[in-house]
C-alpha cells in the first residue's frame, strides 16, 4: 500500500475547530488550573453561599484564560507573518545568537 503525501490545503482546519482545540487544550492544562486555584482560597468567604462564589471565580478564570489564549494566538500569527518575510529568520537568529553569547560572557565573568 502506498502512502500519499498530504498537501498543505488538506491540513488546514477551520477557525471553529482550531478555537475548540485551543479551548480544550487550555482547560485540560493541570498547571494552569493549579496556579489559578492557588489564588482562590483568599477570595472564598465561608459566611456566604459557596456555589455563587465558585461560579464567579470559575468565570473569572475562564475569561482570563480566554484573554491569554487570544494574546498568545495573536502573537503567533504576528510572528508567522514576520518570519514569512525573507531575511527576518536570519535577523532573529543573529539576535538570539548575540543574546546567547552575551549570557555566556556574563556567566563567565560573574
Amino acid at each position: 500500500m502506498a502512502i500519499t503525501e498530504k498537501t498543505t490545503d488538506s491540513l488546514k482546519a477551520d477557525r471553529g475547530t482550531l478555537a475548540l482545540q485551543g479551548f480544550i487544550t487550555a482547560i485540560a492544562n493541570p498547571k494552569g488550573w493549579a496556579f489559578m486555584i492557588s489564588l482562590l482560597p483568599p477570595f472564598i468567604r465561608t459566611d456566604y453561599s459557596l456555589v455563587p462564589q465558585l461560579v464567579t471565580l470559575l468565570s473569572i478564570i475562564l475569561v482570563i484564560e480566554l484573554f491569554c489564549m487570544i494574546v498568545y494566538a495573536s502573537g503567533g500569527k504576528t510572528l508567522r507573518s514576520f518570519l514569512d518575510k525573507s531575511g527576518n529568520v536570519r535577523l532573529l537568529n543573529r539576535i538570539a545568537g548575540t543574546l546567547m553569547a552575551g549570557v555566556g560572557i556574563w556567566l563567565a565573568f560573574w
